[in-house]
């Protein structure tokens, strides 16, 4: 995947399939909105297709390519993100996280929601994204042992909650 040659169809097809989920549940994180995150994850791909020199992790790529068109959006737009209901709706019906039970699973993400968005990035990447803890450092700009710390800490809180109520034995 060499600057200017362009990534083939079929190469960007099954990289779109492995990556569109993951992406838009990060973006979704990020603009709280269905049509601002499924645009985020557009524009990323198309600088993907444009763009990318070959070089590194392509997936650590691709998130930090997200993350910096959201902040370059923000910018533009000196826009403040609101909390929007379907941000529930959405993660509540990814089919493969955490292979709990449905109620579990949206509460889980409720809780998640509820997060510093710190906490929610960590928790959220290290879930969905297949990167490795140093590319989700990297990308998050904090220290690998800084994420591990965030990390263990959020979920020992989410897992002291769900046995208080109930949902984790």
């Amino acid at each position: 995947m060499k600057r200017g040659s362009g990534l083939k169809k079929e190469v960007f097809q099954k990289i779109y399939e492995q990556s569109h989920t993951a992406l838009y549940l990060y973006a979704f994180s990020l603009t709280h909105d269905r049509d601002d995150a499924e645009d985020l994850v557009s524009e990323t791909f198309v600088k993907a297709f444009l763009s990318y020199s070959g070089e590194g992790n392509f997936q650590a790529w691709l998130f930090r390519t997200l993350k910096n068109t959201f902040i370059d959006e923000c910018r533009k737009k000196k826009r403040f993100v609101h909390v929007d209901e379907s941000f529930m709706d959405v993660l509540s019906t990814e089919k493969d996280a955490l292979n709990q039970t449905e109620e579990r699973k949206q509460w889980l993400y409720r809780q998640i929601y509820l997060l510093s968005e710190t906490e929610r990035n960590v928790i959220l990447l290290t879930i969905h994204s297949g990167l490795r803890d140093a590319e989700i450092a990297e990308l998050m700009h904090i220290s690998i042992q800084n994420l591990r710390v965030i990390r263990h800490r959020t979920v020992s809180r989410l897992k002291q909650l769900a046995k208080k109520e109930g949902m984790y034995e």
